[in-house]
């Protein structure tokens, strides 16, 4: 199989994109990261898990091992710049290797499977409902300390076929994009693939105060 990405980024309403991405054609390795915005220097934190995950893969055989191996840098990239601070990262990809995807995720960033009629959701949003503060507050992402809540890695392998497509997205999307509307605008831009991540970015960001919106589109071929 050969595997096609494309991918787009803005800001949103924020002072700056803590979002990341990898689109890497010849790895077949795709994935989006998004940076903790409630800690100090998420973009950092988001940059290293993508950075690290294209160094990684060509060392070790298990995405799951490699995000434990991400877990450490960025705790450890956090005690000797901040002090041990909060700092932290979103992960979610797809390896896609002849006609196998696996699927590897950390936090709220979704992984999307696109069969040509429907959409699927492929991962879990890691959180739980604060009573407190009366939101939706992540339980698991990279630079978490395992003391405060373990970190869960999910991980699946499924088989695709040429015209499947997955999507991948920071939550900048599709909190502020409802599904029906990504199926739409996928089934009208499929043989224009850059003009629909630009679309789904830049609609979503129109939200008032916007998050930042990062996708990585992959489409399979023979």
């Amino acid at each position: 199989m050969k595997t096609t990405g494309y991918y787009h980024s803005v800001v949103g309403d924020r002072e700056q994109n803590e979002d990341s991405y990898l689109s890497d054609d010849s790895l077949g390795l795709y994935a989006v990261a998004d940076g903790i915005g409630g800690g100090l220097k998420g973009e950092v934190a988001s940059k290293m898990a993508v950075d690290g995950l294209r160094t990684h893969c060509q060392e070790r055989d298990s995405l799951r091992d490699i995000f434990k191996v991400l877990q450490e840098e960025i705790l450890n990239e956090a005690n000797e710049t901040l002090g041990g601070a909060l700092m932290g990262t979103t992960l979610s990809c797809v390896e896609i290797n002849e006609d196998k995807a696996t699927i590897c995720h950390v936090g709220d960033s979704r992984v999307y499977f696109f069969d040509g009629q429907v959409l699927r959701q492929m991962t879990e949003d890691q959180e739980f409902y604060d009573d407190h503060i009366k939101a939706s507050v992540l339980n698991s992402y990279l630079g978490l300390d395992s003391d405060i809540h373990p970190l869960r890695i999910s991980q699946e392998t499924l088989t695709v076929a040429s015209g499947q497509r997955f999507l991948i997205a920071s939550d900048g999307l599709f909190k502020q994009m409802n599904d029906m509307r990504i199926v739409t605008l996928i089934r009208e831009n499929l043989t224009t693939p850059q003009k629909l991540v630009e679309l789904l970015c830049d609609e979503a960001s129109m939200v008032e105060h916007s998050d930042n919106v990062t996708v990585v589109y992959v489409e399979i071929s023979a």
